[in-house]
This record gives structure tokens, sequence and C-alpha cells, in this order.
């Protein structure tokens, strides 16, 4: 595949069609944890204490997971069983996504740990659109193939959540808090990053590293992935209904 700037928009965009399960270590300020991700809909975390957390459903509903009662008694069911089949995306020659469905995210996006910058994380569609992509070059880390790009989100740039934005910036604030003018004069003091470096994995289309470029910003990851497509059955057992 070319690496320039349409393409990187069009893996940021194809993650949903890219992998069904993933295994993978985040890495932020605030620590580290574990986590396996099975499509659609289900996320375990383990922490650094080897707490362990199961969530099911897309991260904008209540849990999908449910008890029905039946006359046989009370049963486990799965509702995403129920959910239409994926809409499909339309296809560029090169096997990256062209257009997506329209907000494919609300009924299919993965479940959230800590807060939408996570959801964003494993489907960055929102880096796709409204956003200035420049240095966009390929490298290797850890035997992986990473699309770097330096990112700068102009007018219209639509973050998953404003307040969780991947690329922080004063376009998110304006956004999420333009009817606060005091915390958008906060932000303004603090400084907002100049740009942001982000690394896209190929294989997945996840963010697999983001760093803020001057200003005040402290919303840096790296994911680190260690299985894409594994059997993750053993993983769920005893968790979902699916398991």
């Amino acid at each position: 595949m070319q690496v320039d700037a349409d393409s990187y928009r069009a893996l940021a965009r194809s993650s949903p069609w890219r992998w069904r399960t993933l295994h993978f270590s985040h890495r932020e300020g605030r620590g580290q944890v574990e986590a396996w991700v099975r499509r659609p809909g289900e996320l375990v975390v383990r922490l650094s204490s080897g707490a362990e957390h199961y969530s099911s459903g897309a991260p904008y509903t209540v849990s999908r997971a449910a008890i029905v009662s039946t006359p046989e008694g009370r049963v486990e069911v799965d509702p995403w069983e129920s959910i239409d089949p994926d809409p499909q995306p339309t296809f560029r020659p090169d096997g990256l996504v062209d257009t997506r469905p329209h907000d494919y995210h609300l009924e299919h996006g993965d479940p959230m740990w800590g807060n939408y910058t996570w959801t964003a994380m494993l489907d960055p569609d929102e880096l796709s659109h409204d956003v200035e992509v420049d240095d966009v070059r390929s490298a290797e880390l850890d035997g992986r193939e990473l699309w770097w790009a330096r990112l700068r989100p102009v007018d219209g740039y639509e973050p998953r959540c404003g307040c969780c934005a991947l690329l922080w910036s004063e376009v998110a604030a304006i956004g999420e808090y333009g009817d606060d003018p005091d915390r958008l004069a906060r932000f303004r003091a603090e400084g907002f990053p100049d740009a942001h470096d982000v690394a896209l994995d190929v294989q997945t289309g996840v963010v697999a590293a983001l760093q803020p470029v001057g200003g005040h910003g402290d919303r840096d990851f790296t994911l680190e992935i260690h299985e894409v497509d594994a059997d993750l059955g053993a993983v769920f057992a005893g968790r979902s209904p699916r398991s």
C-alpha cells in the first residue's frame, strides 16, 4: 500500500473490518493495563494489581449482557445476536476503507475503559476527516509495521467525545465547552498542543502511539499489540454468554 495522507486517513477508518480479536497492553501516565477485545462488544481488562474487569456492549448504550426470565428459569442471553449484520463499507483497491456506514460506532463500537479515548484508539475514525495529515512515514516497532503522521485538527473535527479527543486541541475544546467560557478560558491559559504525532498499526488500524507536540499535553499513550485474531475463548469463559 502507498504511504501517503489519503492512505493514512483510509487506514484510520478501517479498524472495524481489519480484526475481530485483539490482545494488547496499554500504557499511559496513570499506569499500564492488559486487555483483550472480542468483537462484537466484549472487553476484559487486567489491572496491574491482577484484578480483572469484564464489560459488554457498545460504549454509548447500557451493557448488552442480559438475564432473561423464561418458563424454564432465568437464563443469560446475548442480545448482540439480535442486531442486524454489520453494515458494510466501500473499499478501496488496496483493501482500506473508502467510506463507512454513517455513525457505525454507535451500534458497533468497542466497550469503553476509562473514557472515550479508549474507543477512539481502537477505531480512530475521527482521524480520517477534518484533520491535516503531514509527514506520513512508515516505521517498524517490535516487528509490527506502523504509519506515523503529524496531525492537526481543523474546523469540523468531530471526536468521539470532545473532552476525550484523540487530538486535544482548541477545536475540540470549543466543540465541547463552547457554552462554558470560564472553562474554555482555563484551557486556553494552559495551552494546547501544537500538533500530535500519531502512529497507526497497519494490520489493525488501531492507534499504536500518540504523542502531543508542543504546548500543554499529558495525554500521550502507547499500545503494545500481543495477538491479533487469536482464539480468546478461554479469556471470556465464564464471563460471556457467548463463551
